[in-house]
């Protein structure tokens, strides 16, 4: 079958996790990757992930230090349709690989150069680290975790997967731009901007004071105990836990996430575990808001009580026969590779690598049903294509016939219908607003669930940049108005459960009947298939089973729930979604897309989400949550906490000479990256003095001079950072927008958002697209069908369509009043 990117050439010059799993994501849908070794190596082929993230390209190691070798390379490099490259802000100019250099032979191009914090500003030179920037954006000091009044490791790749994400979906629009206009461009993306995914308390009004800095521990216990999302979460603990989100010990020592903060959902799992009396119950009656603590913990015990009678497998088989329950089992990724809802949705394949024999790796990332993945080769050794690729040069360049058109934005023209509710799959129609496409979003006449929350920087993230339609799918004139807009679509995104779309009658194939180049998006949580395709799931749950949970609450410790899934999932079905366009764009085929909650995490945690015999065990925090090793983990010092990243055997030398411990670099059990690992508690104790006689800020000051990564995780909160510090505000970062809907909160209800993540020379993002109420654009799309005023209003009354609160406020404003 067709691949999506079979004519496609990518090089890549990136070392990490985040560029090397865009380029193994493109390779896996056809394209032909030719990685390029960095110059002075990668060291990161020590991480058993390699074998995974570098699957199926080239490996060429040009000779950096001769003339001809860095004109092989560039003449690689100027081949490409995307070159990606990660060497830090002016280190492509010095190698004659930046764009202007490329562009020159090959104007299609379309370059991306991925940094850590920007092509500008006093951090841009910090290392590309997920940990430098969870630490200097003030993440680890919001972290949540066990210790208390200090920042907390970090420990779930998110930065890095979120980046992943919004580099493919800002390639595939660029590919999209260049199909009509021929012309290829420079993207810039960061590391941070994984930080931009939701569960970040990044709103800010205009003339608002910045919150004062709390660690989470310092939050209100009240707000906890009333189910709110409030960033301090102590799910195991029955004196500080809601019903509602609460994480149980079962009989045989496991424990198991609950989340049920649809009243719906509650009561569906009240009434599985035996416990629908408390209905009759005056202190339980409006469960699980239960007012009063000592009412609330007494109930608490009795559910952990209750939880003790039975195995996390027979809670498990229970569940599957009530799919409103929405809870999972604590488990690690590796455990998530072999549960039989992930294998049934086919996301492990088997490889046989050269160096450590048969694989078992995490599968291809999205279903497509006519161009499918297909996986099947290894990772490559370092170099082991040089002499085969430099023997084909000069590589022939990418020849593009233009079909027309010269967008200004990069999806401008593409028109996306988002059914789907809560956070995880409207984030995905929130990413695609920001690169210009005209978002739809669908709601029933009472607004998606999401909304009766209280607001929070979350929903609006999700919400922003869409037009807002409230419509009844379950009348006929309703299904007629959503057909009509199938016809104008390019992309429709839904994430009901299976069975849902088919008795809406808004399945995939009734509407590729009516829009057969359609690209229909299944943003499911378990996936369409298995033994819990029909079950709900919620953010918790997914980090329970993926094995964000257990990895980020640190060894030997009881497991907290992880509140990043669902930013997660929503940057997956964004991915998705681009990759039906690009299906789209380069072939011309519609097809069914399906993404999953489920499988998306796991490549979250993809650097353990293999195995083979001999595979060495996953480096996790330590139980104090500090690091996962001497040389990546934080440190205290005269003041203030230091972070500190120097793994690779160059970068540790460079510290132990800069503090004056060359005995360390020298030391046997301290020389390679794996004897530092095996023995970081005795590398600690030799660090940990060493980095008390000076202050944090005199630390990260000492150690950026000498070009080491070391950062200050403490000096303030992640909203105060990117609201004062220079660093966001060098490169953009935030970007002011207005909302009627907050125009009580601040003056004409401007607020601060965040800008569009990937940076676009030609074809820039629209910035500021705000949140707007439910309804709010009814009017406007029923007009552009055609609609009349008095049709309209006809609707309206037979409770076809709905108006938001803010609609109907513009309505009765007076002539001239804004």
């Amino acid at each position: 079958m067709t691949q999506i990117f079979e004519n496609i050439r990518v090089v890549d010059l990136t070392q990490g996790m985040a560029g090397p799993l865009v380029t193994m994501i493109l390779a896996d849908f056809g394209a032909e990757v030719i990685r390029l070794e960095p110059p002075g190596g990668d060291p990161m082929w020590d991480h058993p992930a390699y074998l995974l993230w570098q699957r199926g390209k080239q490996s060429v190691a040009p000779d950096w230090s001769s003339a001809e070798g860095r004109a092989h390379a560039r003449q690689i490099a100027e081949s490409a349709d995307i070159f990606i490259e990660s060497l830090g802000p002016g280190k492509a100019v010095e190698l004659g690989l930046g764009f202007e250099d490329l562009r020159g032979a090959n104007p299609a191009l379309i370059y991306h150069a991925l940094t850590t914090f920007g092509q500008e500003g006093p951090l841009k030179d910090l290392k590309l680290y997920d940990g430098i920037v969870n630490a200097r954006s003030g993440r680890m000091r919001d972290q949540i975790g066990w210790q208390k009044l200090r920042p907390t490791f970090r420990a779930v790749n998110d930065l890095s997967y979120h980046t992943a994400m919004f580099t493919l979906q800002a390639l595939v629009a660029a590919l999209r731009v260049r199909s009509m206009s021929g012309k290829g461009q420079k993207l810039e993306g960061t590391l941070l901007s994984g930080a931009s995914a939701p569960n970040n308390n990044w709103r800010l009004f205009d003339e608002q004071d910045i919150p004062a800095d709390l660690y989470p521990g310092e939050l209100s216990k009240e707000a906890v105990a009333r189910g709110e999302l409030t960033a301090d979460r102590h799910e195991s603990d029955p004196q500080t836990a809601n019903p509602s989100q609460i994480c149980l010990e079962t009989k045989d020592g496991r424990w198991v996430m609950h989340s049920h903060i649809q009243q719906d959902l509650f009561d569906a799992w009240i009434d599985t575990i035996g416990f629908s009396w408390i209905r009759e119950d005056d202190r339980y009656r409006n469960a699980p808001n239960i007012p009063d603590h000592d009412d609330r913990i007494a109930l608490n015990l009795q559910i952990f009580e209750r939880f003790r009678e039975k195995t996390a497998q027979e809670w498990r088989e229970i569940y599957r026969a009530s799919p409103d329950c929405a809870g999972e089992t604590m488990q690690t990724t590796q455990e998530a590779l072999s549960h039989e809802q992930f294998v049934a949705n086919g996301h492990i394949v088997e490889i046989d690598d050269p160096r450590v024999g048969r694989m078992k790796q995490l599968g291809a990332f999205a279903k497509m049903s006519q161009t499918p993945a297909q996986i099947g080769k290894a990772a490559p050794l370092p170099g082991e294509h040089t002499q085969a690729v430099l023997a084909r040069l000069p590589l022939p360049k990418p020849k593009v016939e233009p079909r027309g058109g010269d967008p200004k934005r990069p999806l401008e023209g593409i028109t996306v219908l988002e059914c789907a509710s809560w956070l995880a799959a409207p984030f995905a129609g929130a990413l695609l607003a920001d690169l210009g496409a005209r978002v739809i979003k669908v709601e029933p006449l009472s607004g998606d669930p999401y909304r009766r929350m209280p607001t929070n920087e979350n929903m609006i993230r999700a919400f922003q940049g869409k037009e807002n339609i409230c419509l009844n799918l379950k009348s006929e004139e309703g299904l007629q108005i959503f057909y009509d807009l199938v016809r104008q679509a390019d992309i429709v995104m839904h994430n009901y459960r299976p069975g849902a779309p088919e008795r809406l009658r808004i399945d995939y194939e009734t509407l590729k009947a009516i829009k057969p180049d359609l690209v229909y998006v299944y943003a499911g949580s378990y996936g369409s298939v298995g033994p819990d395709r029909f079950r709900a799931a919620f953010n918790p749950t997914m980090g329970a089973f993926s094995g964000n949970s257990v990895f980020q609450s640190g060894a030997g410790n009881r497991p907290k729930g992880d509140q990043s899934p669902d930013p997660i999932a929503g940057s997956g079905v964004a991915t998705g979604m681009m990759l039906g366009l690009a299906a789209k764009v380069l072939t011309g085929k519609g097809q069914y897309v399906e993404t999953s909650m489920m499988n998306s995490n796991v490549y979250c945690n993809s650097d353990d989400a293999f195995s083979y015999e001999g595979k060495p065990a996953r480096r996790v925090p330590d139980q104090d949550q500090l690091g996962l090793e001497a040389t990546y983990r934080l440190y205290e010092t005269a003041h203030g906490w230091l972070f500190v990243a120097a793994q690779f055997d160059g970068e540790f030398a460079d510290l132990c000479a800069a503090l004056d411990r060359d005995d360390l670099a020298t030391d046997p059990r301290f020389a390679t990256w794996r004897a530092r690992i095996d023995n970081s508690d005795a590398l600690a104790a030799e660090l940990e003095p060493v980095f008390r006689v000076r202050t944090a800020d005199a630390w990260e000051a000492f150690l950026t001079d000498r070009g080491i990564a070391g950062v200050r995780a403490d000096a303030a909160s992640h909203v105060r950072f990117l609201h004062s510090d220079p660093q966001p505000r060098a490169i953009g970062f935030m970007t002011m927008t207005r909302s009627d809907v907050f125009r009580d909160q601040a003056p004409d209800g401007r607020y601060w958002r965040h800008a569009p993540v990937v940076r676009f020379s030609d074809t820039p993002c629209e910035a500021g697209k705000p949140y707007e109420a439910m309804g709010s654009h009814t009017r406007q799309v029923l007009g552009s069908l055609g609609y009349d005023a008095a049709a309209i209003e006809r609707l309206a009354e037979a409770r076809v369509v709905a108006f938001g609160p803010a609609a109907a406020a513009r309505d009765r404003a007076p002539a001239g009043a804004t």
